[in-house]
């Protein structure tokens, strides 16, 4: 009898639950007022905000932008209209005084993540006290209502957004998302033009110098209610799974440093295609091309690959970039910006061998016969997951997508540092993973799947606007035991003419038709 009473019980006390949830997050609705004008830990007059939109479709309010994408991407018309928009040049110059912006640009599944972690991580250790944080990120897209609820209600689904980035944080300019939308309906085809959705931002530019200034003005605002800003936040980070460097550079209204990560295209296949070297070199041939001819001020550019087998030597040099930029630009720190690097010769020289858990783990599924490594651990932070393997398969059966990967592999991937850890180098993998081993320079880079990373000399800061701060800091640590393989001279230096030409030419050469199978994007 209890027990039957309990059962009629239980579906009543549900529906009471649910009735009074719904009830309770109406009234919540109701009652949340309007965040314009609210910055945390900033002053209400420094910024002028916009209204919450009701959907998680925009962070801000209306849509600046306007894209048009015809002729299978061969046309592009992307328009921003920042004179709809609210003035922000006044106030939110007292906002942003002497501080840097740092944005960090990557395709998906790059290493952008674990980058603007390292970031946080490394600033926060050179420039802060103990007491203060000088790091800045947009790593809570509920900022502007923590005060107002926690639990997962309507609201939280409404303004969440889980990655973190800047692109789902603004309504300046398309985001990655609305742009493979528009070159869809182009029907662009990936060895068309599609990789432009890479770069896509930088066709919306002006010509028109202060209007520029003007939607970088209105970007800001509209980020800086994502920051956590304290008085003594010197540094503003955010990332995309993009390279709009043009456009962030031309629209900057502070010091503006840009972090670029590149990752061999096969083993993270950031667009989950066959033919992402294709891709890979349409998009980092826009933005080595920028940094060659000296449109960007101040920026590096590090490899995924070295910043995990050589990160204390990369994350030392990206600190010297950091502060060689700061006394060019005149910014200051609590800190000494010009201290001597405080990694002695044992700790640079120790590798941070870790596994990366980001986005679980990867690995190659032996039952569905990829079992290219017996002995390396199937989560190991270099073995490419089983889907980039068989995409990378899929490649090298179709005749041109291997004709490129060829050319790659023999013409420009060396350039960046690749070396392979092939089914007979297994044991050398367990080595390097627990420490006791770093690769041979001489080591082959292969055109079959394989485990990827870096040769030791390219473990570093791999191009920089800051090549002189760089040398004098090389010059330094020569002398002690961790005494590095000197390397190609370019390295810490822009981009060589060399690279820009090679990829230009594998481009012209492999863009006149897609290859068998292609499909559209």
């Amino acid at each position: 009898m209890v027990a039957a009473r309990r059962k009629l019980l239980l579906p009543i006390l549900l529906v009471l639950s649910i009735s009074s949830c719904i009830i309770w997050t109406a009234q919540i609705q109701e009652a949340v007022p309007s965040p314009v004008g609210r910055v945390e830990a900033v002053s209400s007059e420094a910024v002028t905000l916009h209204s919450q939109p009701s959907t998680r479709s925009s962070s801000n309010s209306s849509q600046y932008w306007s894209l048009a994408v015809s002729e299978r991407g061969q046309n592009v018309d992307c328009k921003i209209a920042p004179q709809q928009a609210t003035p922000y040049a006044d106030n939110l110059a007292r906002y942003v005084d002497n501080k840097i912006m740092i944005h960090i640009h990557g395709l998906h599944h790059s290493g952008t993540g674990y980058l603007r972690k390292t970031l946080i991580d490394s600033l926060n250790h050179e420039f802060s006290s103990l007491e203060e944080q000088e790091v800045a990120c947009m790593q809570d897209s509920l900022l502007p209502y923590r005060h107002l609820y926690q639990n997962k209600t309507k609201l939280y689904r409404n303004h969440y957004k889980g990655e973190d980035e800047g692109q789902h944080l603004q309504t300046i300019y398309p985001s990655f998302q609305r742009r493979v939308g528009s070159f869809k309906e182009a029907k662009s085809e990936f060895f068309g033009q599609f990789p432009k959705t890479a770069y896509l931002a930088d066709y919306c530019l002006s010509n028109d110098a202060t209007e520029n200034k003007r939607i970088g003005n209105i970007l800001l605002g509209q980020w800086s209610r994502y920051w956590n800003v304290t008085s003594s936040t010197k540094f503003l980070l955010q990332k995309n799974p993009t390279i709009d460097v043009q456009f962030l550079e031309s629209t900057k209204i502070l010091p503006t440093l840009h972090i670029i990560i590149v990752r061999h295209p096969m083993t993270s296949n950031s667009w989950l295609v066959p033919n992402m070297g294709y891709g890979w070199a349409m998009a980092y041939h826009h933005v080595l091309k920028l940094l060659n001819e000296g449109k960007v001020e101040w920026y590096a550019l590090v490899s995924y690959e070295a910043l995990l087998e050589y990160r204390d030597v990369v994350v030392e040099e990206l600190m010297e970039v950091v502060r060689s930029g700061m006394k060019r630009f005149g910014v200051t720190s609590s800190i000494a910006t010009q201290q001597e690097p405080n990694m002695n010769a044992k700790n640079a020289e120790r590798h941070f061998r870790r596994q990366l858990h980001l986005h679980g783990a990867s690995g190659i599924n032996p039952k569905k016969g990829g079992n290219l490594w017996l002995a390396a651990p199937s989560n190991s932070y270099l073995t490419p997951p089983q889907k980039s393997v068989e995409r990378w398969r899929t490649c090298l059966a179709q005749s041109r997508c291997r004709q490129i990967l060829d050319s790659q592999t023999t013409d420009i991937f060396p350039l960046f540092g690749y070396v392979s850890i092939q089914k007979s180098n297994a044991s050398l993998v367990n080595r390097i993973n627990a420490g006791n081993d770093t690769i041979s320079k001489n080591a082959p880079l292969a055109v079959d799947p394989s485990i990827v990373t870096v040769a030791k000399e390219y473990g570093r800061v791999l191009f920089s606007s800051e090549s002189d701060a760089l040398k004098l800091l090389r010059k330094r640590n020569c002398s002690s035991e961790r005494d590095r393989a000197e390397g190609p001279e370019y390295i810490g230096q822009s981009p060589p003419t060399d690279l820009i030409v090679k990829m230009a030419e594998l481009l012209e050469k492999f863009a006149a038709k897609p290859p068998e199978g292609t499909p559209v994007a």
